[in-house]
């Protein structure tokens, strides 16, 4: 649950932005489906682990995005959408190369091959393009 110092804190960071966007990414969630007993985990090489707070593993919690940009205020414009979305309107799509380049450009295609990789995993609706983005702007 958001302590009271953090909106102040965020609202601190985009007030700073003469121009431009401030940027939060997490697992997220929204406010009304904040899970009743909380989100706080543990991670211990790349699994979830409990959380212990010994120092064994990292520890980490969601955060409802949607709260954090009602606490920013009404007067900052703000943007909530999901990393496949955000990236997806970037032009990353993920789809493979032709493969006919495979045959006059091997080394293009592995390359443009590996990019379509990377980016397939980033938007990758039940991986990492599930994050939730919020962008907070300022004077743009």
């Amino acid at each position: 649950r958001p302590q009271p110092t953090r909106p102040a804190a965020r609202r601190s960071a985009v007030a700073g932005l003469a121009r431009g966007a401030a940027v939060a990414v997490d697992y997220a969630h929204t406010a009304g489906a904040r899970p009743a007993f909380g989100t706080l985990t543990g991670y211990r090489d790349g699994h979830q682990v409990p959380a212990v707070p010994d120092g064994s593993c990292d520890l980490t919690a969601h955060v409802a995005l949607d709260a954090c940009a009602a606490a920013l205020g009404p007067d900052v414009e703000t943007k909530l959408t999901t990393q496949r979305e955000f990236l997806r309107g970037l032009g990353f799509s993920g789809s493979r190369p032709d493969l006919a380049q495979a045959t006059t450009d091997p080394v293009g295609y592995l390359r443009a091959l590996s990019r379509a990789s990377a980016a397939a995993e980033l938007t990758d609706r039940a991986g990492l393009g599930a994050f939730g983005w919020l962008l907070a702007f300022s004077g743009c």
